[in-house]
């Protein structure tokens, strides 16, 4: 018997692989609680950009993750759904979504497949602690129950939102275990910047800007807040963020604003710059900030106060106060170290018959789909490698 722990997509694609031979428990009353949540409720479950592209997308962890998503893909997970009465649907950006925007159709469908498959589920049974025992496991649960299993998946999710249930219980399965934890930090998170009044009116201003997190630089959307950043840009991103931070944010064409100042010195500078694309609202912001008029025409603007602007325009810096919590953030960074996991199965390199999936390992990826896609991949190569051990 291979016993699963949590129900979850990881969870959910590690019965799936498992059939019959699977035993998932669940600590809360339903499975996929984080699932029905996801995307408001609409289940962005996977994107359906081709492999290459998608793998790049997974950034520092693509060859890590590699082995996972060749043994169940994007292309595979949409026609698991679709086969079984889910239909799906592409939006032009690729993120792919059940046509019905309800992620309950996700759910129930993967559940419904799972036991068609003979996987056996316990609910409201939750885990306290899995020993070595034997020749296998030893799982105690919170009623006292013992149960013995030959393999065991941990796939009971991070440490982020945890009245989902995903409460970091795996890390600590994990930790007593003897593996190495990496203590979990907010990922796909907002941030909240100091100092930042004179951009709280620029909340909701949505604009594709560069990111530089000492020498990482990466493109995106940016989305100002009315104490910080969101948008795409920072939340794929949160990961490596830490509050005492800076960053530096590129918001336009620096070399495109001089030539403007040279050429049209009549014009007031907050017009030559929203020119540039930015809305004017953010002009004024950064003028408040920089301590700048402006009223300011481009022949009476002072070379000290010009090269000031165009600095900022490339690149300016923001101080990180806080990032969001994992009590309300989309996921963490944290969990088992990927080294002390084998890629190629996800089994530890510590104990034979014991497997990971999901985010009960220590990595993060964007916001589009990634993650749930990821969660399932992880969850079915552990399912697929531990039938092997039978």
């Amino acid at each position: 018997m291979i016993a699963i722990v949590g129900g979850g997509p990881a969870a959910l694609g590690a019965a799936i692989a498992c059939q019959a031979h699977a035993l998932v428990l669940e600590r809360n009353p339903r499975p996929g609680t984080k699932l029905l949540l996801s995307g408001s409720g609409q289940c962005n479950f996977t994107n359906a950009r081709p492999p290459e592209e998608f793998l790049n997308t997974l950034g520092a962890f693509r060859n890590w993750l590699k082995p996972a998503f060749y043994a169940f893909d994007n292309r595979a997970f949409i026609n698991l759904l679709e086969d079984h009465g889910c239909p799906v649907f592409i939006r032009a950006d690729k993120k792919a979504f059940p046509q019905s925007l309800k992620s309950a159709d996700v759910l129930e469908t993967l559940l419904r497949i799972a036991k068609s498959g003979g996987a056996e589920f316990m609910l409201n049974r939750a885990v306290q602690s899995i020993v070595r025992e034997g020749d296998g496991f030893q799982l105690i649960t919170a009623d006292g129950s013992a149960i013995h299993a030959h393999q065991v998946i941990i796939a009971a999710g991070g440490a982020s939102w945890p009245h989902t249930g995903s409460d970091g219980a795996s890390y600590r399965f994990a930790e007593s275990l003897g593996h190495t934890i990496l203590k979990p930090r907010p990922a796909l998170a907002s941030v909240e910047i100091r100092n930042y009044a004179p951009f709280s009116k620029c909340a909701g201003i949505s604009l594709r800007a560069s990111l530089r997190l000492g020498k990482f630089k990466v493109e995106g959307d940016l989305l100002f807040t009315h104490k910080g950043f969101s948008g795409p840009l920072i939340i794929d991103n949160s990961w490596q963020m830490e509050a005492g931070q800076r960053m530096q944010l590129g918001l336009a064409d620096a070399a495109r604003f001089t030539a403007l100042v040279v050429k049209q010195p009549r014009r007031r500078i907050s017009s030559l710059i929203h020119e540039l694309g930015l809305p004017q609202s953010l002009v004024q912001a950064m003028f408040e900030h920089l301590n700048i008029p402006g009223e300011t025409t481009a022949s009476q603007l002072k070379r000290e106060h010009r090269e000031l602007i165009a600095s900022w325009l490339e690149g300016a810096e923001f101080s990180i106060l806080k990032v969001e919590s994992l009590a309300t953030a989309m996921s963490d960074y944290g969990g088992v170290e990927l080294k002390e996991i084998n890629s190629k199965t996800m089994q530890s390199r510590l104990f034979p018959g014991l497997f990971f999936a999901g985010e009960s390992m220590a990595y993060s990826l964007p916001s589009g789909g990634f993650s749930i896609q990821m969660a399932f991949s992880t969850g079915y190569l552990a399912g697929k490698s531990a039938m092997n051990c039978i």
